[in-house]
């Protein structure tokens, strides 16, 4: 656990907490916090901008139409800062640090202290008998086979000596003491398992929708949690994140999914699923997840946007009595931000032989938000998408029965997709053809004015939809803080709607282009792969 101070607040407060009024006074010890408020009359919206002194960073959007308030706290983390061989555990580290803190989640602190302790030994023996086995646990083929997880007696008897340890501290546990809190007291969750968060490439987030008069509890228990978590069933956790990755790969289109974005990059870690490798799950340890915590879980790591019925002076109250007391955390490491790769120099390619149903998609490397060119692939997928689209009289007796377009926002790179699924296996070649034919108006052809208008009008009230949901609108802010900054939302959205023809047209012939595409195709009907795929043959001496 943490050494920071603890949270000047006892449990017989945390009892009466959530029923607690903002006082409106700020704690004297801390300074007041930067404040600004923007305008934003194109998005219809005011927005202010807290910073403590710490760097803890809250951006607020009042909406007084119904007496609650969304919180959605972002961390910027996740599987782009992972090292290798750990991937995945930022996930199972969002999962851990909800399963209490010094303060919250156990019956005998003491108790709890000494059955971690003993934790701790027990795992540092399995991580000492693990690396002195390491080459002869290696799995030394090309062939991974990841149901075979290489083990040993000595590693059984303290792995199960664990999960002893991890029941009998379980005995002392009120589980899920925080989300209960927070349900008592009128909570909503966007998530409907007991871990109100989620973790992304570049995120990790804690979205909670509170009545206003109850919003002090987010402040106190995620506070509480910035500081204190302690990493209680572990190994309990290990496994549901597991079973969370095993539901990601077990339909058919799992796999496909994971080696296509492998596919779009040498080494990038964007392309990597936040979920984590299967092959890194039983690697994962206390260490690690801790070093994750202790270089990201910080204030100046950290923005809080709230959308709802509460004014700045109550935020800033609240801010300065929890948030305002926690110590500035180290910058975060350098690895960050991972530079974007050289285009490969080539379409890429992936035929599938697994059978799935026929479909092609046609991908490309585009900018994230930030890049002013970013905008413009809205846009574009909106022209393409939809029964008056591009595609549409594209694909039109090529045997195609579905299509889509669209431009992920998270990451850089990011990803441009045009995706079509085929009725036949035999109509692949037609769609494909179709596909690339569709992109080309978007580079140099003709491109309808009112087909334009009709385009912004749509993503226009798709951004109203946005505004008007206090939960949606907290969560976008959050996700553009953490992918670049949260005032780029102003800009990302107002040139969105400026787009022009000449702009598509210059966007699309600079990144819509064979060197820096990736095409994929699914078969009902694959060809087979070769035996060395399939079986494992023992050697003559084994036989």
């Amino acid at each position: 656990m943490r050494t920071s101070p603890l949270l000047a607040i006892s449990l017989a407060v945390l009892a009466v907490v959530a029923s607690v009024r903002s006082s409106g006074g700020r704690a004297s010890a801390a300074p007041a916090p930067e404040l600004r408020t923007e305008r934003w009359p194109a998005l219809d919206l005011e927005v202010s901008e807290l910073v403590l002194e710490n760097g803890f960073r809250i951006v607020l959007v009042e909406d007084h139409r119904v007496p609650r308030v969304a919180a959605s706290l972002w961390y910027r983390t996740g599987a782009l800062h992972e090292p290798l061989g750990e991937h995945g555990e930022t996930h199972l580290l969002e999962h851990v640090i909800h399963q209490g803190t010094t303060t919250i989640g156990v019956r005998d602190p003491k108790k709890d202290r000494a059955l971690l302790e003993e934790i701790h030994q027990t795992e540092q023996a399995l991580i000492a008998e693990r690396n002195a086995l390491r080459n002869r646990l290696r799995e030394r083929d090309i062939f991974f086979d990841e149901r075979e997880w290489p083990t040993g007696a000595k590693l059984d008897s303290l792995r199960g000596r664990l999960y002893e340890l991890e029941d009998e501290q379980s005995e002392n546990r009120i589980f899920w003491e925080e989300y209960n809190w927070y349900r008592r007291y009128g909570g909503l969750m966007r998530h409907t398992d007991p871990v109100p968060a989620n973790t992304g490439n570049e995120l990790m987030r804690i979205e909670v929708d509170l009545p206003t008069t109850d919003l002090e509890l987010f402040f106190r228990l995620e506070a509480d949690r910035m500081v204190n978590a302690v990493l209680r069933g572990f190994e309990a956790q290990r496994y549901t994140v597991l079973e969370q990755f095993l539901n990601f790969n077990r339909p058919e289109t799992g796999r496909f999914n994971e080696a296509f974005n492998g596919a779009m990059a040498v080494v990038h870690p964007i392309y990597l699923h936040p979920g984590g490798h299967m092959r890194d799950h039983a690697f994962w340890d206390r260490a690690g997840a801790l070093r994750i915590y202790d270089d990201y879980i910080v204030p100046n790591n950290a923005t809080l946007a709230l959308v709802g019925a509460i004014s700045v002076g109550e935020v800033e109250a609240l801010a300065a009595k929890y948030f305002g007391r926690l110590p500035r955390g180290p910058e975060p490491p350098a690895r960050m931000d991972a530079e974007a790769e050289p285009p490969p120099g080539g379409s890429v390619r992936l035929d599938w032989l697994e059978s799935l149903f026929p479909q092609v998609i046609v991908r490309y490397r585009i900018p994230g938000v930030g890049h002013p060119d970013r905008p413009a692939f809205d846009v574009m997928a909106a022209l393409l998408r939809g029964e008056h689209g591009l595609l549409a009289p594209a694909l039109t007796g090529t045997g195609a029965v579905s299509w889509n377009a669209n431009a992920s926002r998270t990451g850089s790179p990011a990803r441009f997709s045009l995706e079509a699924r085929a009725g036949r296996d035999e109509d692949l070649a037609k769609v494909e053809a179709a596909l690339l034919k569709a992109v080309e108006p978007l580079r140099g052809g003709p491109i309808d004015e009112a087909a334009l208008d009709r385009v912004r009008r749509r993503l226009h009230l798709d951004w109203e939809q946005v505004r008007s949901h206090r939960g949606d609108l907290a969560s976008t802010i959050g996700d553009f803080s953490v992918t670049d900054e949260w005032r780029t939302l102003r800009s990302f959205y107002e040139q969105r709607e400026a787009v022009t023809v000449a702009e598509v047209q210059r966007v699309a012939d600079r990144y819509l282009v064979p060197w820096n595409r990736a095409i994929a195709t699914t078969r009902r009907n694959p060809s087979p792969r070769a035996e060395a795929n399939l079986t494992r043959v023992a050697p003559p001496e084994a036989r």
